[in-house]
């Protein structure tokens, strides 16, 4: 599967992650207009001086451990299943950084094993992003509940918002 492919699935079920202004568009492209909107996986928010800013709105995984009756992506649900690599992840929103398709990242995550090794690998991805790509975006991270005080803390420090 490659990263487009992950990016649909990731995208579309990020979507009930009710953490963002908007969750994309059911406008479809037409020939002959200007401009093009994709149906999932861009959000808005704002930022602390009060501007709108686009962020991409992606799971980090939707292959959950836990089986909760009320979630899309609980174990039991038939749908399609994928997880990036921290280092896909990094790269794909650096990517789209520079083509100006957005100005931040807003990351989730289905629980992959538990809580803290979720919070790992959002770090590793967070890690590459700012360390390794220097990416100065908007990051905005939802914490796994559950999730060690010492993991919160790193993922503090590496985003924007938590």
């Amino acid at each position: 599967m490659d990263c487009y492919d992950k990016l649909s699935i990731l995208a579309d079920a990020a979507k009930y992650d009710v953490a963002c202004t908007s969750s994309g568009s059911r406008r479809a492209p037409r020939r002959g207009a200007v401009g093009c909107t994709s149906p999932a996986g861009c959000c808005h928010s704002f930022s602390a001086d009060g501007r709108c800013i686009t962020l991409l709105k992606v799971l980090l995984s939707n292959a959950c451990s836990y089986d909760c009756a009320y979630c899309v992506n609980r174990r039991s649900a038939h749908c399609a299943r994928a997880t990036f690599e921290p280092r896909e992840l990094a790269a794909l929103t650096l990517d789209f950084y520079k083509r100006n398709y957005i100005e931040g990242l807003f990351l989730s995550s289905a629980v992959l094993k538990d809580a803290d090794n979720t919070a790992e690998r959002m770090i590793a991805c967070l890690r590459i992003l700012r360390g390794k790509l220097h990416f100065r975006g908007y990051v905005h991270t939802k914490v796994i509940p559950g999730t060690s005080s010492e993991l919160i803390d790193v993922i503090g420090h590496l985003s924007d918002r938590l």
